[in-house]
Order: C-alpha cells, then structure tokens, then sequence
C-alpha cells in the first residue's frame, strides 16, 4: 500500500507520518508547498487530513487519479456533505471524524437509551485549546446518534491545556446516573484507524463508508 497523505505538516500529518514510517508503510506527504505536484504521484489511496475548506480539490484529485479517498477531517459545511453525497456513486469515499475504534463502540450503547426518554442525558467533550470546531465532529456525531431517537442532550464543551480528546456521556434518572466515558491519551489511536480505513478501502467499490463499516 502507498499512501498519499494530503495536510503532511500539520498535527495529525506529522503523527501519521512517523507511524507510517513506523510500519514501513511507502507514502507521499503533501501541503501547501508542492500540491501542484500531487497529480504527478502513484499511490494505492489518498489520506486527507488536511482541513474541511480543501475538500472540494482533494476530492477532485482522487476523482482524476481514480483512487478512493479517506476524508479524516472535521467541521465539515453543508456544502461539503452535499457534495460527498453527490460523488459517492462515482467514487469510493471513507468519511470520519473519529478513528478510534473504542470510541465507535461507545456510539453504540447510545441505542441502549431510546425507552429511557425520561431521563436527563449529558453530554461533555473536552479537546486541546488549539482546536478550532465546537462542537467537535466526535460530538456531533454523538449527538446525531442521539437523535436517532428523539431524544436532545444538554452539551458542554471544553478547549483546555493539550487534551486529545474525552467525551462523556451521562443519564441522569431520579436518584441515578450512569456514566459512560471515553478518553484518548495518545493521537497515534487516530493514526492506527486511519491507517486501517486506508487499507480498508483499497479496491471497496464506489460509494461511503466510514468506521461502522470496520467495526
């Protein structure tokens, strides 16, 4: 597998790139400074961490280099998600804002929740204070699970110190709460997932995917 990673000098490009290495997994890192010659690289899968507002050209570049593409960034406009929809048919997309498979998992108990609409429901997340989306796209993909059932947490949201991520979802009930939490401590989890969706993806046919399909 060779990977072109797109947004190679910024936080998770330079973490994936060491991990890559790491793996000796053969890349290409791409930025501002020689995006032109992207076009130019063979590679099995295009790796984007660059950030949402490049989208649209990341996606034409794997659309003329008939490659798929994971899109691993966040903060995505309705624009964007519009656009994805419209290409999925013609190209193969993994689209996530979170490659953590625990994470994924925490997802999941959310349906556990859908007869108890009684009860009050939390939810925290707390990031590094160089995050810019607020809610994260990890929040909003909680909250979107939520929604599945009609039901509408109360949020808050943290940018403090260097956190990588924790998110905390609580049901309060009368003289109860329960509590689930997940919490990352290292930005290699999100290299690991990534590095599987790339695999993951390789030869799928057209169409989204994202974790779900992994786990």
């Amino acid at each position: 597998m060779k990977v072109l990673l797109i947004g190679s000098c910024g936080r998770m490009g330079q973490n994936m790139q060491e991990m890559l290495t790491e793996r000796g997994i053969e890349y290409v890192g791409i930025d501002k400074n020689n995006r032109q010659d992207a076009k130019n690289y063979a590679c099995d899968v295009i790796l984007d961490f660059s950030n949402a507002n490049c989208l649209h050209e990341n996606l034409l570049l794997a659309e003329e280099k008939h490659l798929p593409i994971v899109v691993a960034t966040t903060n995505h406009t309705e624009e964007n998600i519009k656009e994805i929809q419209q290409k999925k048919d013609k190209m193969t997309i993994f689209l996530e804002s979170n490659f953590s498979e625990m994470f994924h998992v925490m997802l999941k108990f959310i349906r556990q929740f859908q007869n108890m609409k009684t009860c009050d429901f939390v939810v925290q997340e707390s990031h590094h204070k160089h995050k810019k989306d607020v809610p994260s796209g990890s929040c909003k993909q909680i909250l979107e699970e939520f929604k599945k059932y009609d039901i509408c947490p109360t949020v808050s949201c943290f940018r403090v110190g260097e956190v990588v991520g924790e998110h905390k979802i609580c049901a309060y009930s009368g003289h109860e709460k329960l509590e689930i939490s997940h919490t990352v401590s290292n930005r290699r989890v999100f290299c690991e997932g990534a590095i599987k969706a790339c695999e993951f993806v390789i030869g799928k046919p057209y169409g989204l995917y994202s974790m779900d399909d992994i786990i």
